[in-house]
């Protein structure tokens, strides 16, 4: 995915210009720039971009001529938001070699993520991006690294048609791991198309890779109307309204926060899993786990339902996943959402993963399984 990173100035890890640096001997007949540049880019996709930088820097101690090293060097530029000095080195890559596929890759890359992160209209960037891309795939029609980054660009562009045939050509040419890593996105994206945001906030947080606190806040009360369920079940109850809570923006630190108004709307309702923390704080910011979701959900399925506390049907049991025991705090509250189906574990594993954070897609797709049980009057 294209993401944004803040370290140190490229000036401080990359030697350019004043003096040519003096080229290592390997220690052994792997120990290659090939091999340290491909590590960069694994460590690149793994988020770790210090160790990519290192990768890269190897690389370029062992050949500073391999085009790989611009390469790295102008990703590690366009992490940065340095994109004229990425631009420079890859146009100097390609001066050096324009067979070099990854140049090519790069400078699709680069034209993505100046694009986006800058606010441009998709039509100033995408079609000088996919120029890129076509150029790639001419150089190098079996590889299938190559229709996978072009969807995987296409995807954070929200370009899905155009994402969905790139990740099925990676699909298609059989060729680890990338086609995988395609049947991964284009089941997120799947998703995502299922979840079908009802607001304008859902349509945002779709692709998201984590949700955040506030932001599940946000999905509650935007997308699930959680304040007309749970008032319509008082209704049918004759139950009393809740009583009046006072929020103290203060102390659960949420004053001045984006989302303090959809949160203090939220607090009242008494949700299990959305809480204030031990310490009193809301923590806007912290991710939300598989685990906690569930809780979320368990809680309001039997607050709307009026049916039995989870506690009460799962306590004592041998556990149902392979990843946590039966004693696991949120056991309860996930064996109940699973066995309703609004939550699901990986079906021949049979791990719930408890602990992962929730994307935005699985967020607005469990909000949509939610609203259905809800509806259908479970």
């Amino acid at each position: 995915m294209i993401k944004s990173y803040w370290f140190l100035p490229l000036s401080v890890i990359l030697v350019v210009g004043c003096a040519r640096q003096v080229e290592m001997s390997p220690q052994s007949k792997l120990d290659t720039a090939e091999l340290h540049y491909r590590q960069g880019l694994r460590a690149l996709d793994e988020d770790d971009v210090w160790a990519a930088q290192a990768s890269f820097e190897r690389a370029r101690s062992l050949d500073e001529n391999h085009p790989g090293v611009a390469v790295g060097s102008a990703l590690v530029a366009s992490a940065q938001g340095e994109f004229f000095k990425a631009r420079k080195m890859l146009e100097g890559a390609l001066h050096q070699d324009r067979s070099f596929v990854d140049v090519h890759v790069a400078l699709a890359q680069v034209t993505a993520k100046e694009g986006m992160t800058q606010g441009r209209s998709p039509e100033q960037w995408l079609e000088p991006m996919r120029r890129s891309m076509t150029r790639a795939a001419q150089l190098a029609p079996a590889d299938g690294s190559v229709p996978f980054r072009h969807g995987e660009i296409e995807f954070d562009a929200g370009e899905y048609d155009p994402a969905r045939r790139a990740l099925q050509r990676s699909i298609s040419l059989a060729q680890a791991p990338w086609d995988e890593r395609a049947k991964q996105l284009l089941t997120r994206m799947q998703t995502i198309e299922r979840s079908t945001p009802g607001s304008p906030l859902g349509a945002r947080i779709a692709a998201a890779q984590s949700v955040s606190r506030a932001e599940l806040a946000v999905l509650l009360i935007e997308e699930l109307h959680v304040e007309q369920h749970l008032a319509a079940r008082r209704r049918l109850e004759a139950a009393a309204p809740p009583p009046a809570v006072e929020i103290d923006a203060t102390a659960l630190g949420i004053e001045m926060t984006w989302a303090q108004p959809f949160i203090e709307r939220l607090l009242p309702l008494g949700i299990i899993g959305l809480e204030p923390l031990p310490d009193g704080s809301f923590a806007p910011e912290e991710p939300v786990t598989r685990a906690q979701l569930a809780m979320v959900v368990d809680d309001l399925l039997q607050r709307i339902s009026g049916s039995d506390h989870s506690s009460n049907r799962y306590t004592g049991e041998a556990s149902r996943f392979s990843d946590m025991p039966s004693d696991h705090y949120a056991y309860a509250a996930i064996a109940n959402v699973v066995a309703r189906g609004v939550m699901a574990p990986d079906a021949i594993a049979m791990t719930f993963r408890p602990s992962a954070p929730v994307q935005g897609a699985e967020a607005l797709e469990v909000i949509r399984q939610l609203e259905s049980a809800l509806s259908s009057g479970y």
